[in-house]
Order: C-alpha cells, then structure tokens, then sequence
C-alpha cells in the first residue's frame, strides 16, 4: 500500500468518525434547547463538551504531522481515533462505559497497549534520526514505553479523581461517577469501597496491555539488532 493510499484511508476513519460524532454534537445542542427537565439539560451539556472534546482529539495526529513534518504510521492514527471514539462517543455519551459489564476495564486494556505503542514509535523516529549518535537498547525503549504509559494511566486518574472531587463540591447529589466512589462494593474479596477497586483494576489492566506491548516490542527489537549484527559481520 502506498504512502498516498495509507494517508487516504486514516483520513476516510477520520471522516466517518468525527461525522458521526458531529451528529452527536447536533443532537446534544438541540436536546438542550428542548429539554423540559434539569436532568436532561445537564447531561445534553456534558455531552455537547464531549463531542467538542472528541473533535478536538481526533484532529490532534493530523496537526502534529502538519506542525513537525513526519508522517505517523496509519496503523496507529487508526487505532488512537477508534480508542477515542470508543471511550468518549460509544463510553461517556452513549454510557457503555456504566450500562456494560467490563467495558471500562476493557479500555483501560486498550489504553494501555496504545500509549505502550505511541511511546515505541516515538522512539523509532527518534531513532531514525540521522542526526542521532547513540541508538537506544531494547531493554531502555521496552522500558520507557511501559513507564510512559503507566505515567499516563495515573495522571487520567488523577483527573477522574479531581472531577469527581469538584463535582460533590459544587452539589454533593452529583451523578459524576467517574471514579464509581458511589457504587456499593457487593464482592467479598475486596473489603474496600467500590471507587478505590475501580482505580486499582483500572491501573492493573492498564499495566497488563502496557507490559504485552513492551515486552514484545522489547524481544521483536532484540531479535532485529541481533539480525543486523549477523549480517553486517558478514559483509
């Protein structure tokens, strides 16, 4: 597949995706001007936020190409745009995230192996540089991508928690949840309230798909620098 062709078909998910979610945005401005309940109000503003924030988002790969002149393999625009879309339109708009069992968890998942694998092309480019002496070692970019996204995964946290802290501050009878601090724990394995098992299996999944991705970056860098050697000693 060309580099035109890979280029033109990030930018048909684009398309199909921010339409989609500009519907959203429609659909969301017109129930706040018809809504006839407070309830129905506040969760039609949240949701035109949300829209706004996924168009935002989805623009984020091709402007980082424009602004510093490298192309971002199609591969993984591709996959950041259908995270985003899963987690903000499909998660927060359309609620999977509360009305299906584990689909929080299987995000999380998701973004783990995402970020693990933003963090490896960052390195690959830099790594291509001609202007770069020192090559890094499997070991350090395994490393620095499974950190990377583990660094992430809390500061997300960190922002779920800060949400729902402001919201029982400004109405203590919030519906903000992000953190499920309002749920009863009804397992007799964690003795805890729901909100802290919620962010733990959130930064445990998380690390699970951040650790596969690094460690099989980590041995496929091996084995291609093991290659190298063999052949450049043969030259």
């Amino acid at each position: 597949m060309s580099k035109k062709q890979r280029w033109e078909s990030s930018k048909i998910i684009y398309f199909v995706l921010a339409g989609i979610t500009l519907i959203e945005l429609i659909a969301a401005i017109v129930s706040v001007i018809l809504a006839d309940l407070p309830s129905v109000r506040d969760a039609s503003i949240s949701n035109i936020f949300l829209a706004i924030l996924a168009l935002i988002l989805f623009s984020i790969p091709s402007l980082i190409e424009r602004k510093f002149k490298f192309d971002i393999p199609n591969y993984l625009e591709i996959i950041v745009m259908g995270f985003l879309f899963a987690a903000i339109v499909l998660g927060n708009i359309h609620g999977l995230l509360v009305d299906v069992t584990g689909y929080d968890k299987v995000l999380h998942t998701v973004s783990g192996i995402t970020i693990s694998l933003i963090a490896f092309e960052i390195i690959h480019m830099y790594n291509q540089t001609r202007k770069v002496t020192i090559r890094m070692t499997p070991l350090f970019v395994a490393v620095f991508a499974f950190t990377f996204s583990i660094t992430l995964l809390v500061l997300w946290e960190f922002y779920e928690f800060s949400v729902d802290t402001l919201a029982f501050q400004m109405n203590a009878d919030t519906a903000r949840n992000m953190q499920r601090y309002q749920w009863v724990n009804e397992s007799s394995g964690f003795p805890q309230d729901y909100g802290l098992y919620d962010t733990m299996m959130d930064l445990i999944v998380g690390s699970i798909g951040a650790a596969i991705v690094s460690l099989s970056g980590g041995v496929i860098l091996h084995h291609k620098n093991t290659l190298a050697k063999k052949e450049a000693s043969l030259e």
